[in-house]
């Protein structure tokens, strides 16, 4: 069990969110959805207590939130940062916006630290991705049945080393290697258009590897990486040869379809520690 009480879910876009629902339901446990309009998927909320509203509306969310009884709160699924023009924020939104101002030349680890900052001094306890499905962290060593090279393993250890050093910037957290040369990083486009960026710029030869690493002192509790199966069947249709993800700092949402696809395609995927640095 992973908790107890009413769970909040603030919920973007994708798969995520929807595992920690059945999550809850599987454990018996109550959870209450915050989604946002044009943002987290209608199917999200199907069946489920929620609340839906504009990404601004802070404090309605607030008072949605502590109406359901919800203590603990976890933040799951992709969200963008909406263009200012659109934003119409109640009181409490813009006291946030007001903090985040502040950090405009700054990326987005910094955003979310300070969102958890926020939501904690409204007495909320905010927890991981990891807490709730301990199960999706992928663990060391090849997922599924094939393994890097000599040669996939040299460009894994060099893209190791340059997302830590985009990581150290706030940058991103997922670079591109192919036969020792750095082919792309990711910026605020994110994982999967850096790999149909880098689809164009590979060399003759064996593809490339898409390195993906949680940032230097970056809060566990948001934004882990994390690869699902678009992300495999994107890497194929890019002729990369496979993904390495941070061991114990990254998920893999839908593992067993992840694996299996993986294998039919004839990707590795590999979980790999920072202790190789």
């Amino acid at each position: 069990m992973f908790g107890s009480g009413t769970l909040g879910i603030i919920a973007g876009a994708g798969e995520l969110p929807r595992r920690i629902i059945a999550e809850c339901k599987a454990s018996k446990r109550s959870c209450f959805v915050v989604a946002f309009e044009g943002i987290t998927d209608a199917s999200t909320t199907e069946g489920v207590l929620h609340t839906r509203l504009h990404i601004a509306k802070i404090g309605k969310a607030i008072r949605a939130l502590r109406e359901a009884g919800a203590g603990e709160i976890v933040m799951a699924g992709r969200v963008g940062r909406p263009h200012p023009s659109t934003l119409r924020p109640d009181f409490t939104g813009l006291k946030l916006l007001t903090l985040f101002r502040k950090l405009s030349t700054q990326g987005d680890d910094a955003v979310f630290s300070t969102i958890i900052r926020f939501l904690e001094t409204k007495g909320f306890k905010v927890v991981g991705v990891d807490h709730v499905l301990a199960d999706l962290v992928i663990r060391e060593g090849a997922f599924g049945k094939h393994a890097p090279d000599k040669r996939a393993q040299n460009d894994i250890h060099i893209g190791m080393r340059a997302a830590r050093e985009i990581g150290k910037l706030d940058i991103g957290q997922a670079v591109i290697v192919q036969g020792g040369v750095i082919l792309g990083v990711e910026g605020a486009e994110g994982t999967d258009r850096l790999v149909s960026r880098c689809a164009e710029l590979q060399n003759e030869g064996p593809g490339g590897v898409l390195v993906k690493m949680k940032k230097p002192g970056q809060d566990a509790r948001v934004d882990l990486p994390s690869i699902g199966l678009y992300t495999v069947e994107n890497a194929y249709a890019a002729g990369l040869r496979g993904i390495a993800v941070e061991a114990g700092g990254a998920l893999v949402i839908n593992r067993d379809l992840v694996r299996k696809k993986a294998d039919e395609l004839g990707l590795f995927i590999v979980g790999i520690t920072p202790d190789a640095l």
